[in-house]
């Protein structure tokens, strides 16, 4: 017997798993790291914002596409609005009106805002 052998059997003698235990079976469910539809959001001064949304297709999520689109308007205009010196202005504008707003996926739309949405 090598010393390997003699060794497992010490281990198994002790008690212990030689083997690591089955991976229990994953609950049937949808888990959190599957990319959502794509909010595509026009502001009135021409910029475009694509974000992608943790939201299902059937039930598309329209408040958390306008916040996050206006989040990225003003992350856009802070990037611009940096100082010569390396400062920045903590203090953006109000973003500019949503003048058309849709969710995507995989170049599909799903559904489509127009002006008359009342999005802000």
């Amino acid at each position: 017997m090598s010393l390997l052998d003699e060794a497992i059997v010490l281990v198994k003698a002790a008690g212990y798993r030689v083997s690591k235990p089955k991976a229990k079976a994953k609950p049937n469910r949808k888990t959190k790291d599957r990319v959502g539809p794509t909010c595509v959001a026009t502001f009135a001064d021409g910029q475009t914002t694509k974000m992608s949304t943790y939201t299902s297709p059937e039930n598309l999520d329209w408040d958390r596409g306008v916040r996050l689109s206006q989040a990225a308007w003003e992350a856009r205009w802070r990037r611009r609005a940096r100082f010569p010196g390396g400062g920045l202005s903590l203090l953006a504008p109000v973003p500019p009106t949503i003048i058309a707003m849709h969710f995507e996926w995989d170049g599909v739309v799903l559904a489509r805002r127009s002006d008359s949405g009342g999005a802000s």
